[in-house]
């Protein structure tokens, strides 16, 4: 049954991808020309050295933007550099109900950090709590949004260099020892 399953599946994805490839259709419309050469592109899809550091890169700086809307951001970028789109949005989940108390803390104590050595950084301590009122949340937001913009986009490119960095050395020494391996199975005892 699970085999009929993954054919039935598999063979639905190739007409699909069949059907959107087709050269009329591309011709036809230019946002279907754009969607397949970043959407369709084998290369985003399957992991490759630059591929899954890009798209570790990409993951994780957006997940440290503190947006609604994180995985279409990160599709879209992810496309756009053509980096691993699974890997980037697997990461956008990082940002989740437990761990954003900590990210946003982090973000406001780095942009307040880094705003003060350049200008005036908000007098009133950041809130412990939800504001009762609209008009106290828009307030807290207008007043501190801006500190923590800018805590997210240093810390998001930090990690992401970093993470960037790390996936492309890992894959390396991954690769060295498998070559190294194979070396050594393929020399007569």
């Amino acid at each position: 049954m699970m085999a009929m399953l993954q054919g039935w599946f598999r063979r639905t994805v190739f007409k699909t991808i069949r059907f959107l490839k087709h050269p009329r259709k591309l011709r036809e419309r230019p946002v279907m020309r754009w969607f397949a050469r970043h959407f369709l592109d084998k290369r985003v899809w399957k992991p490759t050295q630059h591929t899954l550091a890009g798209g570790m890169a990409v993951g994780t700086f957006i997940t440290l933007q503190l947006l609604p809307i994180q995985m279409p951001t990160a599709t879209i970028l992810a496309a756009i550099f053509r980096v691993n789109i699974p890997v980037a949005l697997v990461l956008c989940w990082l940002s989740n109900p437990f761990t954003i108390p900590f990210i946003a803390w982090l973000e406001y104590t780095i942009g307040k950090w880094f705003l003060a050595l350049y200008t005036k950084v908000p007098a009133t301590p950041f809130p412990t709590e939800l504001p009762e009122s609209m008009v106290d949340a828009w307030l807290v937001l207008k007043e501190h949004a801006p500190v923590m913009l800018v805590g997210g986009v240093i810390l998001g490119a930090a990690v992401a260099l970093a993470g960037y960095i790390a996936t492309w050395g890992a894959w390396e020494v991954t690769a060295r020892v498998e070559a190294a391996k194979k070396l050594r199975a393929a020399r007569p005892a």
